[in-house]
């Protein structure tokens, strides 16, 4: 008889809240799921934002005279920036919790951002010529590359997925051979 009542008293409204608890758990773990998936859709954004923005860098040569391995250099970024997109966007049709469509910047760094790029592109445009140009140019790669191979490393590390992990991995490995060579060009000018 003790025992019953003890079920009866004792467990009865436990047993109860058991549903609730496991529906909280779980929305909580969506929750951070969903937080975590949001983190690094913000990092593809930017990464993929960036890639479009380099694909498009011959424009600028073909406007502007430069030295013809500075105009190669020009195409083996466009060349790395169009396969990052590409390998992104293959990551993406694979999985539908990825996606590249919403900025997570706060709006003022969006502003702060377009300024400088419209500062940037007024330099390299109208600013600058012969030489000049050129460390100009290579100024702006190195901050460039130096941001893709940064963004990829760290979405690497954060990634849950190997297969993933592995792409983002070599998309930033040849940030990396960009930055140097920037690099080196631009002690060497």
């Amino acid at each position: 008889m003790y025992s019953k009542s003890f079920i009866n008293f004792g467990f009865g409204p436990l047993i109860c809240l058991l549903p609730g608890m496991v529906l909280l758990t779980s929305q909580i773990r969506g929750s951070e799921t969903s937080e975590r998936q949001d983190k690094l859709n913000g990092g593809y954004y930017l990464l993929h934002h960036l890639c479009d923005d380099e694909s498009q860098l011959p424009l600028l040569i073909a406007v502007k005279h430069t030295p013809p391995e500075v105009a190669g250099y020009v195409d083996r970024i466009s060349k790395t920036a169009k396969e990052s997109s590409a390998s992104l966007e293959q990551m993406q049709k694979g999985d539908s919790s990825l996606r590249f469509d919403k900025n997570p910047l706060p709006e003022v760094e969006r502003d702060v951002r377009a300024s400088i790029r419209d500062a940037k592109q007024h330099q390299l445009l109208f600013g600058t010529t012969d030489s000049d140009f050129v460390h100009a140019l290579l100024v702006s790669q190195i901050e460039a590359s130096n941001y893709a191979l940064n963004l990829a490393k760290v979405l690497s590390e954060q990634e849950s997925d190997p297969a993933r992990v592995k792409k983002l991995q070599r998309i930033s490995v040849k940030w990396q051979t960009l930055y140097e060579e920037a690099y080196r060009r631009l002690k060497s000018s």
